[in-house]
């Protein structure tokens, strides 16, 4: 398969979104931090966690809560829950232009604001001189300097219709996909639609409902649900690639097409497929930066992976590996201060007299607390009489060491597929302290080294291995099934 070379960098949390800047780019965690991103060094944080960034100005940072942050600003961000919250934020040559929870569309610069439309159910499409938006039955483009609507498209159909795809055409006019809601008939069918200026220039139907649109370098494309990526023309609409699942992000590179979609990114050319890179998880995000490609996105089903960035080298030469080797550039996870995976929630304590008291029978741990008989110090030649019995003698003073994970267990995942599981070591033959443990994942990922992992496992079912080892350096094993339903 082609490739290009990709280098890594491991990120400390999953980034959603990368923000463009002159010299450098910025990556959006998932807990609402940014990191900066040069490509001569590992990206650095520049803004603690809080309400999710939406876009940047300059040094600040406009957030979900409609509030701004500077970036240097390191503290953990409170949000403003009094706020008009923000929906939408697609960043234009002089600002941003932003969709509120109100449903008004604002030109944004940290100096002034200034409404564009209100109505607006869903903003498509912004660039330095209009924006694109669905209001109602309709849909329309506003000039950005508020003087009102510069076009309007007429809504088709009894029945009514869904606007599921626009975007603003360079050379003028608008590219819009709709769904009819009729259950039969015409009005029920999946149609592209190229309007210039004031007139219908030509429709496509299509079968599967179409997701994004774009006016690029090879074309104007499009993208189904199915995965399919289309080049239209006035003539047809032909499928250009496949990708086996919906489009995340694309980036117009001037020739070629970058295309993020379930686990890949695929560089495309006028002629189809050029080159595949192969991501650990689901890829949403992507930044032409120089000579380089910039790819984020979630670690996907494989939750105790890597988060990484991935930097394409766009200027290396296409070489052709096995499939298999596609990830060999995927960095290691950044270790945790603790070494409990991310997923973990390492806030959790327990108090130990309570965990001794839950688990011991009655009156154990009273037995167990009671003051052994004091013996008298042995002198060196009995040290040596004992080190010689220890290990050359026979060991039938000597306990078993042994390690209990319980049973096959079954959790009830919450609202969000998300279940907590608690993973608790009961050992037998060891004292409470100087026990090393190395918990792992079925295929032999390290996930932490404590006696009690607390963790957040997604719907399916879920393999554990622990192995502890004695301070006398036996070791011992066992695993567990978690199913979450």
């Amino acid at each position: 398969m082609n490739t290009r070379p990709v280098r890594g960098w491991a990120l400390p949390a999953t980034a959603h979104a990368l923000f463009d800047a002159n010299e450098t780019r910025y990556l959006v965690l998932d807990d609402g931090q940014m990191m900066r991103f040069d490509a001569a060094k590992a990206p650095e944080t520049v803004l603690g966690p809080g309400p999710r960034p939406l876009g940047l100005h300059d040094d600040v940072v406009l957030t979900s809560d409609g509030s701004t942050a500077r970036l240097g600003d390191l503290s953990l961000r409170d949000e403003d829950v009094d706020g008009t919250g923000l929906v939408e934020a697609i960043a234009v040559g002089d600002g941003l232009v932003v969709l509120d929870e109100r449903g008004v569309v604002q030109h944004w610069t940290p100096e002034s604001q200034h409404d564009v439309a209100s109505g607006v159910q869903s903003l498509l499409d912004a660039n330095s001189d209009a924006v694109l938006v669905t209001q109602g039955l309709a849909l329309a483009v506003y000039a950005l300097d508020g003087t009102g609507p510069t076009w309007t498209r007429p809504p088709r159909g009894s029945h009514g219709e869904r606007i599921t795809a626009g975007t603003l055409i360079d050379d003028g006019g608008v590219l819009v996909a709709r769904e009819g809601y009729a259950m039969t008939g015409e009005e029920d069918v999946v149609e592209i639609e190229r309007w210039g200026a004031e007139e219908l220039l030509w429709r496509h139907a299509h079968g599967e409902v179409i997701l994004g649109l774009a006016s690029t370098s090879i074309g104007v494309l499009a993208h189904d649900q199915s995965g399919a990526i289309l080049r239209l023309t006035a003539e047809a609409a032909t499928e250009l690639h496949h990708v086996a699942s919906g489009v995340r992000d694309w980036v117009d590179l001037g020739g070629t097409v970058c295309i993020a979609a379930w686990f890949h990114v695929h560089g495309l050319g006028e002629t189809g497929l050029l080159w595949t890179v192969e991501h650990p998880g689901m890829p949403s995000a992507m930044s032409h930066f120089g000579s380089l490609l910039l790819v984020v996105g979630d670690d996907g089903n494989d939750w105790t992976g890597p988060e990484p960035l991935a930097v394409v080298d766009l200027d290396g030469a296409v070489f052709d590996v096995d499939p298999s080797e596609l990830t060999a550039w995927v960095p290691p996870p950044l270790q945790e201060q603790d070494e409990i995976p991310r997923m973990v929630d390492a806030s959790l304590s327990f108090d130990e007299a309570l965990a001794h008291e839950w688990n011991a029978p009655s009156g154990l741990l009273d037995a167990l607390e009671e003051r052994a008989p004091e013996t008298e110090i042995a002198d060196d030649a009995d040290e040596d009489l004992l080190a010689a019995l220890t290990q050359n003698g026979p060991q039938a003073g000597v306990s078993v060491f042994s390690v209990d994970l319980g049973e096959e267990r079954e959790v009830r995942a919450a609202e969000d597929g998300v279940a907590e599981v608690l993973l608790e070591a009961k050992v037998t033959g060891a004292p409470e302290q100087g026990v090393d443990y190395a918990w792992s994942t079925s295929d032999g990922r390290e996930i932490g080294s404590k006696a009690r992992l607390l963790l957040r496992l997604p719907r399916g079912a879920h393999r554990f291995e622990l192995r502890a080892r004695h301070p006398d350096g036996r070791w011992a094993m066992d695993s567990v099934h978690i199913r979450v339903e």
